[in-house]
């Protein structure tokens, strides 16, 4: 947290030379993208006064912002090189913006294109250390979000979130207990099945978009769809039925009526739901100013271990890819 307290003081510094900080955008491809999407909603949600946006690399590269400029703080996320989010840290560059990339590695081309660069663990220890779990780049990215609102707006609650932090491994490790024997109930009874909806809301829709395409998709190559629990009935509910399984990620905090909504329609229609609940699974432990921020940081990993079960008993590894590092795309 020192770092990322000393990285915002430079930033500040920076961009009021150049007249302060109007945006914040956040660049990144695929889990990296999504891992930043709890703190872009926190900036969304607390800000009085920055514009905030979220933005696929490769999109930002070849559809740049006309916003885009010396009032701009940049965040990019890469955990080695990918090509896109370099390429989109340049054209930050090269357009004055202040640019901050979070790596896995500090000896990355990331790290090396990006004024100011801030490693997080990029491995899954916190399965076996949960002190861990905030270590991530979404936790990483949190922490810089929650650092970017306590130094330009003094945020009310900062304190409290970074009690939060410091809670969250206490939780995490608790709730890992909770769902050892509801992990293995999942994997025996999906290991076949070819085709998953998960479905989430708030900052836990990035969590639905990870466990849908990079667990689900990318990691087990099976077919998965990422549905908004306010979305769901304009749309999507049309294809519930009782032979096809369900993932129902519940958060703490204001859009858990959304969560608590499709709740009760999957209660009447639907027949194979797992339900991870945060409340349950003890983040109502957290101040309730902060808590539905950390949604994501709870039910990611634990969300991870379910797929990951059902891995094993498929005998079809998490690091198994067809066609990802194999060609050229």
């Amino acid at each position: 947290m020192k770092t990322i307290i000393e990285t915002v003081k430079k930033v500040q510094t920076d961009l009021d030379a150049q007249g302060g900080l109007k945006q914040v955008y956040f660049v990144a491809c695929g889990g990296s993208l999504a891992a930043m999407y709890p703190a872009k909603y926190l900036l969304e949600r607390e800000s009085a006064f920055m514009t905030v946006g979220s933005f696929n690399s490769n999109e930002f590269v070849h559809a740049t912002p006309k916003a885009l400029g010396k009032n701009s703080l940049v965040i990019l996320a890469s955990t080695k090189a990918t090509p896109e989010t370099v390429d989109a840290a340049r054209i930050a560059n090269e357009r004055g913006a202040l640019t901050i990339g979070l790596t896995g590695y500090g000896d990355s081309l990331t790290a090396q294109t990006v004024r100011y660069a801030l490693v997080y663990n990029h491995d899954d220890e916190w399965n076996t250390d949960p002190a861990l779990v905030c270590t991530n780049s979404q936790s990483t990215a949190l922490k810089l979000a929650f650092e970017l609102l306590h130094q330009y707006e003094n945020y009310r609650y900062y304190d409290k979130a970074m009690e939060a932090f410091s809670a969250m491994g206490g939780i995490y490790e608790e709730a890992c207990k909770k769902i050892a024997d509801r992990k293995i109930v999942f994997a025996l009874d999906c290991q076949n099945d070819e085709i998953f909806n998960v479905i989430a809301s708030g900052v836990l829709f990035s969590t639905a978009y990870v466990v849908a395409f990079c667990f689900f998709q990318e990691m087990q190559q099976r077919h998965c769809v990422a549905v908004h629990s306010g979305e769901y009935f304009h749309g999507a509910f049309e294809t519930t039925q009782r032979s096809l399984p369900i993932i129902l990620l519940m958060g703490v905090g204001r859009s858990r009526p959304l969560d608590e909504r499709v709740l009760r329609f999957l209660e009447k229609f639907a027949g194979r739901v797992t339900v991870l609940d945060a409340a349950e699974l003890g983040l109502t432990m957290l101040d309730e100013h902060v808590a539905e921020y950390f949604n994501s940081v709870l039910l990611h990993p634990l969300s991870k271990q379910y797929v990951k079960e059902m891995a094993d008993i498929r005998k079809h590894p998490m690091t198994y890819r067809r066609y990802m590092w194999k060609t050229q795309y």
